[in-house]
């Protein structure tokens, strides 16, 4: 009477572990897509396994719909990244956020993760994300204040030359 109920719990354990594993192959094909982003992303690589299953369900759970999808994928990632900068901070005294791979453009990063990263990282239903802005030109400081100045969704900032050239090599940091 024991090995069934053995049986069956290892059942439901294994199809759990499956389940509790995180982000699949399809989640990573799809964020790369969309998002650009690779396993080795500080925002996928910094998750814990909460966040990679809340992840998994919010790209696995809306294929479907797939600007709902996008949505919602978008949304979490802006929310956990400002978790993981949280815990980064904590763990790095003086950091705000874990630092990018390209050093040039690190400066500009650390202007974002204080006043654009919210928006604009991911993207929202208002702002395009720096990747599709990179993708859609070359940036410069007379590029990003003008940006600055004439969006109508955006919120009015003053920065300065250094900042605009900084927050330029920053975005296009995400070419493709």
């Amino acid at each position: 009477m024991r090995a069934p109920h053995l049986a069956a719990a290892a059942l439901l354990l294994g199809a759990g572990g499956a389940a509790a594993d995180g982000l699949t192959a399809a989640d990573h094909k799809y964020l790369r897509d969309a998002f650009g982003l690779t396993p080795q992303s500080p925002v996928i690589a910094e998750l814990t396994p909460n966040e990679q299953q809340a992840l998994h369900s919010a790209a696995d759970d809306l294929k479907a719909y797939p600007d709902s999808r996008e949505r919602q994928v978008r949304r979490y990632l802006s929310l956990v990244y400002g978790r993981e900068c949280k815990r980064w901070a904590a763990a790095h005294p003086g950091a705000n956020c874990s630092p990018i791979a390209d050093a040039g453009a690190q400066p500009g990063k650390e202007i974002s993760d204080r006043i654009c990263a919210e928006c604009h990282l991911f993207g929202s239903a208002t702002a395009p994300s720096f990747r599709k802005m990179a993708g859609e030109r070359d940036w410069n400081a007379h590029k990003v204040e003008h940006a600055l100045r004439h969006s109508p969704d955006m919120v009015p900032l003053k920065l300065t030359p250094d900042m605009l050239e900084k927050l330029a090599a920053y975005i296009n940091s995400f070419k493709p």
